[in-house]
């Protein structure tokens, strides 16, 4: 069901104000007209035909006088200056003359009527056309009107489009139901079937099986989880390549599917049913293959901290045997510097151990330089049987021209069961001159030369290479190449192939210009290069001009040196209005907050059944309240029932169970943020334009693939990553794992936004001043301005190589290479475009532009855009102090919201139970939720108590007001047995603020 308020379904607001009544339902001097020809002014015909004319204007549809707000009809009494009373007008809508006057009324209006046959066989069409693309309800419902409107029909009653559009997505979905169970051969029909004969399925795979997730990547569960891989993929083999569903509805089925438990699958209809197993299968099997990627990958990190932990072991051990060879060498050196034409000289030095100290010699110089490869090579062999395994099943390819890698991994699993230490790789007689090496090896870095190929030199001939070695050096750069995108996987989601998910140049093409305007950037190659390093050389100037006139920045030995500014301290006054905000707020325990901010804004709305066909729930507000305490707090379904009297556990648990996804968490918090920006209070905050983003350590459990150690946290986990808002409420979130490097995710916040804030500047810590970040999001028109932690370790770069500077000069190294910039324009702003039409997320791009990209050229294009923009960011950034202040103000709002959103996440010691990835990621939506729940009510409590200090007279200024934030907690209660009053009424939210 759809609640009218979630469509554009026209409507008259319970709460008009009075530039809305005189714009809205003001008649004109046209319009009193033609009233005055069709009526005589004195009768209460002259003012019912203008109330009527006036509300079809408004609303597409003729509506009873009892639907009609009383203000609305005593202003148009007042505007044409009509007596008539209300019981004329009841007695005018009765009447003949209203009806003779509605057919006038079209014909002015150029409205036909809604024929409930006609017209509405053309509703159920465009209802049918909407329902092929799009699920939600309201959605279809907004299609359908855009239509009527479109053709100028008048509206009917909301039920009666309501049951059109809900008939309409049950006919296509029905459809689809029968195109997915229509692609079944007899064989595939078969494998369903037996999968469906009990839950677990037959051999232990069944329905339950397929929505299992990886645990931590031991040994024992790799090995499981690869025989669930190997399984998925003999299904995944029998389903067609395209199912032929619309993003919108592929989405919706697999929410659907996951949400069913057996015994609900088995009361659907045959081909439902079907329809269900197979996008499941489709969805585990691209989530099962990223799964697998990223074991594969953090089986390879392992092997390598593993190794640096074995080296630094043994280098602690063998100090004495290197101080001896250290000896041994230096006192070999002094007798041949004495005695060099005598060879028995050397005897009393390395007498009967020569063998044995050349030895130690050449082990010690296979870990010289910190090598610690040979540490993995030992490691490797307990792993090589399961990343043979998984690399063999993901069907790796190329996005690029090089298959020497693939070549390569073919090679070695072609050899794979031979026992030998060396593999032959060249094809003939390797005296013959035209003989030639069957894969080329190439590619193989310094550090791995020698322990594959035994040379000391590239420039050797090769003609075997060791086999153990060769393995785990393939291996190695597999893994990099799958981060860095060189090489895909197909079907996959994180790992397929991104160039697939870009925009055509065709569309390029056409949208260029617009787009250009649109973000502000110069449109064509040249024109965009020579603009912007004119941009560059003014920013350098103007710096150079500014430098010596802030007296916290200077240069010392050649390095930067940035100064703190002296903290303000808090005036008295500042201190005493706080002491009055926190003895007059009410205090009120948690469940309380989010009863008031429901009942405020009806969020359950967004949390109908997923099927959309469900009967409805007689408690839905109850199960709301409980949802978001339970899963916002940690407190869990089990405590929440002993907290909260009179409810059961099932009632808790259902709705995150069978109608929650992170997209209607997000939606809600959407609706939570645009009531939040009404308030006058947050003006005194910030603008609204810019956000900061950071990351939280939560705590999880380690059976879990999410789950990884965190060096800068010491603890295991998963990263919470937050964009705040400089008005203090969080806008968006997202659950990363430990170990990725987070500014990836710092530009997707933003364009994933659905509020009202529209943010355009990003602030971040120190890892957000990657070069390819800064180049992309100045292609997607946003302003990153990250904090700056040792500066002095960042490179300025020159517009050009003649540049001379007064002040500045010794911070610049190597000019800029604008040609790589022009050359490269086409695809960055293709790429860019692509971004901002949603066709694929900035994270998957910039996760493919990491340091170790070194075949794609892209990356060279955006990291020299990206030296640029921050070039031009760090030289505003050292000459403007109060840039300086306004990004440390931003990022130590992010720090506050995390520390709010961690106090309210106190139960079970903060640390996330569930195992379930999706699950962990709807608890960290569920606690932002809650977070943005409890600043909404605060900013209302404090605007009423800055009303209340006005009036009594307290001298009270934006920049009192400025030096609080809505993150107050002494007036929330969290423990406790809870009573559940759904009754109680609240008052009103006060968005007006007292104060100029």
């Amino acid at each position: 069901m759809a609640a009218i308020y979630q469509t554009a379904y026209p409507r008259i607001k319970a709460d008009i104000t009075k530039e809305e009544l005189g714009d809205i339902y003001t008649p004109a001097a046209a319009e009193q007209q033609f009233a005055s020809r069709h009526c005589k002014r004195a009768s209460a015909s002259f003012p019912g035909l203008l109330i009527l004319l006036k509300t079809t204007q408004r609303l597409g549809r003729f509506v009873p006088l009892g639907d009609i707000p009383r203000v609305i009809i005593q202003h148009i009494k007042t505007e044409c200056r009509s007596r008539a009373t209300l019981k004329d007008l009841e007695a005018y809508y009765a009447s003949g003359a209203k009806d003779r006057h509605v057919k006038l009324i079209r014909r002015h209006l150029e409205i036909k009527p809604y024929d409930a046959t006609t017209t509405s066989e053309r509703a159920k069409v465009w209802a049918l056309e909407a329902a092929m693309t799009k699920e939600a309800l309201p959605d279809i419902v907004n299609v359908t009107l855009e239509y009527l409107v479109k053709e100028r029909y008048e509206l009917p009653a909301f039920s009666v489009l309501e049951r059109i559009c809900q008939a309409a997505r049950a006919e296509v979905n029905t459809r689809y139901y029968d195109q997915l169970g229509g692609f079944l051969e007899p064989e595939s029909r078969q494998c369903i079937i037996d999968i469906l004969k009990s839950s677990t399925g037959i051999n232990g795979f069944g329905w339950s099986t397929l929505k299992n997730e990886p645990k931590r990547p031991t040994p024992r569960n790799i090995n499981a989880y690869i025989q669930y891989l190997e399984w998925l993929t003999s299904l995944q083999t029998l389903l067609p390549t395209d199912l032929g569903l619309p993003p919108v509805k592929h989405q919706q089925f697999i929410n659907e599917a996951k949400a069913m438990d057996y015994a609900e699958l088995m009361k659907l209809k045959q081909n439902k049913r079907f329809a269900m197993v197979i996008v499941l299968i489709r969805h585990q099997y691209a989530q099962t293959l990223d799964n697998a990627a990223d074991i594969f990958i953090k089986m390879l990190l392992k092997l390598d901290r593993a190794g640096q932990k074995l080296l630094e072991k043994y280098l602690a051990d063998h100090q004495k045997k290197t101080d001896h060879l250290i000896s041994v060498l230096s006192g070999t050196v002094k007798v041949y510097l004495d005695k060099p034409d005598s060879v028995a000289a050397f005897d009393p030095v390395l007498g009967n151990n020569s063998e044995h100290l050349l030895q130690m010699c050449e082990q010690y110089m296979a870990y010289a330089g910190n090598n610690y490869l040979p540490f993995m090579v030992q490691l490797y062999k307990k792993q090589r049987s399961a990343l043979f395994r998984t690399i063999e099943i993901l069907n790796l390819a190329s996005a690029t021209e090089d298959k020497d890698l693939l070549n390569a991994f073919q090679f070695i699993l072609k050899h794979k069961k031979r026992r030998t230490e060396f593999l032959p790789i060249i094809q003939i007689d390797p005296n013959d001159s035209s003989s030639r090496n069957e894969i080329n090896i190439r590619w193989i870095r310094e550090s791995w030369w020698k322990l594959v190929t035994g040379k000391s030199t590239k420039s050797a001939q090769v003609t075997q290479v060791n086999k153990t070695c060769f393995e785990l050096c393939v291996f190695e750069r597999i893994a990099e190449e799958l981060s860095t995108g060189d090489l895909f996987i197909p079907y996959s989601e994180t790992f397929d192939d991104y160039r697939e998910q870009m925009i055509g140049w065709d569309e390029y093409e056409a949208q260029l210009p617009s787009y250009c305007e649109e973000v502000g950037l110069i449109a064509g190659d040249i024109e965009f290069t020579r603009t912007l390093k004119k941009a560059m050389e003014t920013s350098c100037q103007n710096a150079d001009g500014r430098f010596p006139d802030d007296e916290l920045v200077r240069i010392e030995n050649g390095n930067l040196i940035i100064g703190k500014p002296k903290p303000d301290q808090p005036s008295p006054e500042i201190e005493e209005i706080g002491a009055l905000l926190r003895d007059r707020l009410e205090k009120i325990n948690l469940l309380d907050v989010i009863i008031n901010v429901e009942k405020w804004l009806n969020l359950n709305h967004h949390f109908g059944p997923l099927s959309g066909f469900e009967s409805r729930i007689s408690d839905p507000v109850l199960r709301f309240v409980l949802t978001v305490f339970c899963y916002g707090t940690n407190i869990g379904p089990t405590e929440t029932v002993r907290s909260v009297q009179g409810v059961s556990r099932k009632q808790v648990a259902w709705l995150n169970l069978k109608r929650t996804t992170e997209a209607r968490i997000d939606k809600a918090i959407a609706r939570i943020n645009n009531e939040y920006k009404k308030y006058r209070l947050i003006e005194c905050w910030g603008s609204g334009n810019s956000v900061s983003a950071d990351g939280k350590l939560w705590d999880l459990y380690e059976d879990n693939l999410l789950s990884e150690y965190h060096i800068r946290y010491g603890s295991y986990g998963g990263i919470a990553y937050y964009h705040v808002s400089d008005t203090y409420i969080a806008l968006f979130s997202r659950f990363i794992p430990c170990g990725v490097y987070e500014a990836i995710y710092i530009l997707d916040g933003l364009l994933n936004d659905e509020s009202d804030f529209n943010p355009d500047t990003v602030h971040g810590d120190t890892q957000a001043q990657s070069t390819p970040v800064f180049g992309l999001a100045y292609l997607l028109g946003i302003k990153l301005m990250p904090r700056i932690r040792n500066i002095k370790d960042l490179s300025f770069y020159k517009p050009d190589r003649n540049m001379v500077l007064k002040h500045i000069q010794s911070l610049f190294n190597e000019p800029i290479k604008w040609d790589l910039i022009e050359k490269h324009y086409a695809d960055m702003m293709r790429t860019a475009m692509s971004v901002k039409a949603g066709k694929i997320t900035a994270s998957t791009i910039l996760r493919r532009f990491g340091t170790k990209n070194r075949k794609n050229k892209l990356y060279f294009a955006f990291r020299e855009l990206g030296r640029v923009v921050r070039t031009m960011f760090l030289l505003e950034y050292i000459t403007d102090i109060d840039l300086r202040r306004t990004i440390q103000a931003a990022t130590c709002k992010s720090e506050e919201f995390n520390e709010f959103a961690r106090w309210l996440f106190f139960a079970n010691g903060g640390k996330i139970a569930a195992n379930l990835k999706h699950e962990q990621s709807k608890i960290v939506k569920y606690n932002h939720l809650l977070a943005n729940f409890a600043i909404l009510y605060n900013v209302n409590a404090m605007t009423e108590v800055f009303n209340q200090l006005k009036s009594e007279g307290h001298n009270i200024t934006r920049e009192h007001m400025a030096a609080f934030s809505p993150y107050h907690t002494e007036h929330l209660g969290r423990l406790g047995s809870f009573e559940l009053d759904l009754t109680k009424q609240v008052r009103p939210m006060t968005f007006e603020l007292l104060i100029d």
